[in-house]
């Protein structure tokens, strides 16, 4: 099963619940909250994800897509920015 961003999950092999912020068709890089308190990134296998109930409301996507875009920018990584824009905000210079 894949899961589409913003899409909440439970990590059954760390009791933990999280959202998806990438997923292909190996695994998904997953935004780890564990006792209300965000742990990190970390990717997971399918196989350790279920579906929860809840999901990430689209402001929510779009603020958290903005703060990974800022990150991108301070940490001057290029290619993690070019994925996070597709090219778009570049072509605007």
């Amino acid at each position: 099963m894949m899961y589409t961003e913003g899409k909440w999950v439970d990590i059954t092999s760390c009791n933990a619940k999280g959202f998806i912020l990438e997923s292909d068709s190996y695994g998904a890089l997953v935004c780890v909250v564990k006792n209300g308190k965000v742990e990190g990134e970390k990717r997971f296998s399918h196989h350790q994800l279920a579906e929860a109930d809840s999901q990430l409301l689209s402001e929510d996507m779009k603020d958290l897509v903005r703060l990974h875009i800022n990150m991108a920018l301070d940490s001057e990584d290029k290619s993690w920015f070019r994925a996070l824009t597709d090219g778009s905000m570049e072509e605007s210079r």
